[in-house]
């Protein structure tokens, strides 16, 4: 299929003019919105203007889209209501941002020089850039209350940030980690390697209540809405189900010839969008078959996966300097 390409500023007022009253699932719900749908599909396009290789993504509560540029150190920010995008300087080779549930601040990790930049995005300034590890900031994970930011390092540790006192108040030994993910109860975090392993952690206490290797060249880690499925992406070309309690393997879904990277489950928890970075391709699982009932070309280097909140459109940062838009 092919995809068609729109200037940076007019696909944003096409994309995105529908969110502001449709956006992102929040952290803290355990239920989808009762219009939940998910994409047909049928329809891609491309938001362009990038110079920088987006890679982070987060589509805020007020119906706007983030993204990171690595090679730019800034953020872009994306009006829903289509006005002229903002770049927002952040920490080195950002590559991961979340945002609060009321779609004022965003937090915006710093990979070369292990910092989190705060952005407040009423006025897309930074007010605050937070030292988190010597050695680099990672993937972010918001609890459901707001006041504790998660961050992750390859230096092997998970650390806690306050988001009030704007400091670390604790880290966590755990290994180098790729995925990162918080059930909708607030109740249990879990992180991934590149090796395999994925621990759950106990909330707030940040206990490993249990961990497991699986083989697994790993990378994101979702959860159905309903915290009955984990899912577990695996560059070598599959998704693996656990259980998110136990961690026991449940499936194997197999993505054939593909490089699965970011992952997120559709708000109406039917469907699992995969990015596949190596190969350019966009697989949607069915969550039901288990099965791939659709790949799309994207084509470059797709990298993390966002939903607004009932879940008509997908957002997909690309490496190719693009954001697609799935409907």
């Amino acid at each position: 299929m092919r995809i068609s390409e729109v200037v940076i500023v007019a696909m944003a007022a096409v994309a995105l003019a529908s969110c502001r009253n449709d956006t992102a699932p929040q952290q803290g719900s355990s239920s989808p919105p009762s219009n939940a749908t998910h994409p047909s599909g049928n329809t891609d396009s491309r938001i362009l203007g990038f110079t920088g290789r987006p890679f982070g993504l987060n589509v805020t509560s007020a119906g706007d889209v983030l993204t990171t540029e690595q090679d730019m150190n800034q953020a872009v920010h994306i009006d829903s209501l289509g006005g002229r995008p903002a770049n927002i300087a952040v920490g080195r080779d950002p590559g991961d941002v979340v945002t609060t549930k009321d779609g004022g601040t965003a937090f915006v990790s710093g990979f070369f020089d292990g910092t989190v930049s705060v952005v407040t995005l009423s006025t897309n300034q930074v007010p605050a850039i937070i030292p988190v590890s010597p050695s680099n900031a990672y993937r972010l994970a918001l609890s459901s209350s707001g006041s504790d930011l998660y961050v992750t390092s390859t230096d092997g540790h998970l650390y806690d940030v306050s988001t009030g006192s704007r400091t670390v108040t604790r880290s966590v030994a755990l290994g180098g980690s790729q995925g990162i993910a918080i059930n909708h109860a607030g109740t249990s975090l879990y992180v991934s390697s590149t090796s395999g392993t994925i621990w759950r952690l106990n909330l707030p206490g940040l206990g490993t209540a249990t961990s497991v290797t699986q083989n697994c060249a790993g990378q994101e880690v979702a959860l159905s809405t309903d915290d009955a499925e984990l899912y577990f992406a695996c560059e070598d070309g599959k998704v693996l189900v656990l259980d998110p309690t136990s961690l026991a393997l449940k499936a194997t879904i197999p993505i054939v010839n593909q490089s699965p990277f970011g992952m997120a489950v559709s708000p109406d928890n039917q469907q699992i969008y995969v990015a596949c970075a190596g190969s350019g391709a966009l697989a949607v699982i069915d969550r039901a078959s288990r099965t791939v009932i659709k790949e799309l070309g994207v084509g470059g280097m797709p990298r993390r996966v966002g939903f607004n909140k009932t879940g008509n459109k997908a957002y997909i940062s690309n490496e190719g300097n693009w954001v697609d838009v799935i409907e």
